[in-house]
């Protein structure tokens, strides 16, 4: 017979509760009643894991993030605030960003293969914006309410991951490898958001939540490739 579950063993699936609730409903319209019923506690219990709303909203966007391993101390749990976890998200991101391929490919003066380069970059990408959808979503939903989620969204999370690509593609166009385009930041861009969309975005549109993840990652892949790729590295890579 199994045993009733500890605090510690239910505490997961309150924060994947509360990633639920904060992306439908953003910070403002989400209630601690709300975050109860979708974890299936009631509201009196759910105070005995945090102290209020804005607790559980940092430790859910920290969770989601991946910042941390989940908090092992005594209920309820003190929860840092908001500008602290946005700084510790801030800093996680600047020291992880370049990473892989990308920061491999921004170490390498040149290639043979620019195709697989790019591809593996890409790939990398698209990994990444999968694996962060809750945050992402979340953060999304919320920084209509609150600027400072905002500008860690733009500033924080999307500006590394940009001006690493930017350099990337420059220092590829300098040496005939990739393709000149009229502004290497904007494509850094483009790159991002194509990779974004259907890494995450397509599961809200009707058509692009029928697309299959393998799919969706080989379709944005093939047309950034064929888009920023010579023709004569594409055929010797194909």
């Amino acid at each position: 017979m199994t045993g009733k579950r500890t605090a510690h063993e239910r505490f997961p699936e309150v924060i994947a509760a509360a990633v639920r609730v904060f992306t439908a409903d953003g910070y403002r319209a989400a209630h601690m009643s709300d975050v109860a019923r979708e974890a299936g506690l009631s509201e009196a219990a759910l105070y005995r894991y945090v102290d209020g709303k804005e607790g559980l909203f940092v430790l859910a966007i920290r969770h989601a993030l991946l910042l941390t391993d989940m908090p092992v101390g005594d209920f309820p749990l003190k929860a840092p605030s908001l500008e602290e976890i946005i700084g510790e998200a801030r800093q996680y991101v600047a020291a992880e960003v370049p990473f892989g391929a990308l920061a491999e490919a921004l170490q390498a003066e040149d290639t043979d293969d620019p195709a697989a380069e790019l591809e593996q970059v890409c790939r990398e990408l698209f990994s990444l914006e999968a694996q962060t959808k809750e945050a992402a979503d979340m953060i999304e939903r919320s920084a209509r309410e609150l600027p400072e989620l905002a500008d860690l969204l733009n500033d924080g999370l999307r500006s590394p991951v940009i001006t690493a690509l930017t350099d990337y593609l420059e220092g590829r166009i300098k040496t005939g490898r990739l393709r000149e385009t009229p502004d290497t930041a904007a494509t850094a861009r483009l790159i991002l958001e194509t990779l974004t969309w259907f890494a995450r975005h397509r599961h809200t549109d009707p058509y692009g939540a029928a697309i299959g993840d393998q799919l969706a990652e080989d379709t944005a892949v093939d047309a950034l490739l064929h888009a920023l790729v010579p023709p004569r590295y594409l055929e010797e890579n194909s």
